[in-house]
């Protein structure tokens, strides 16, 4: 990956601290509210708060290979 400025470095983890603090958090609520519903105890929770925590990794190396495109780096 080429070098990247000190704003983009800065946009790329403030973008990753922002999408999964937000995921992970909305994930947890709806599974929170599933279990309730549902009486699983916090089964839901935990799977679809993992699941926040994932796309906010795909999320942010889809920012990161878009990037690196336009950088003209191969890949």
């Amino acid at each position: 990956m080429p070098n990247l400025g000190t704003w983009e470095a800065l946009g790329i983890v403030t973008q990753f601290g922002v999408t999964c603090a937000v995921a992970v958090w909305l994930g947890f609520l709806l599974g929170n509210w599933i279990d309730g519903l549902l009486g699983t105890g916090i089964v839901f929770s935990l799977i679809l708060a993992i699941g926040g925590m994932i796309s906010a990794a795909t999320g942010t190396y889809q920012l990161l290979k878009v990037l690196a495109r336009r950088k003209g780096a191969p890949g």
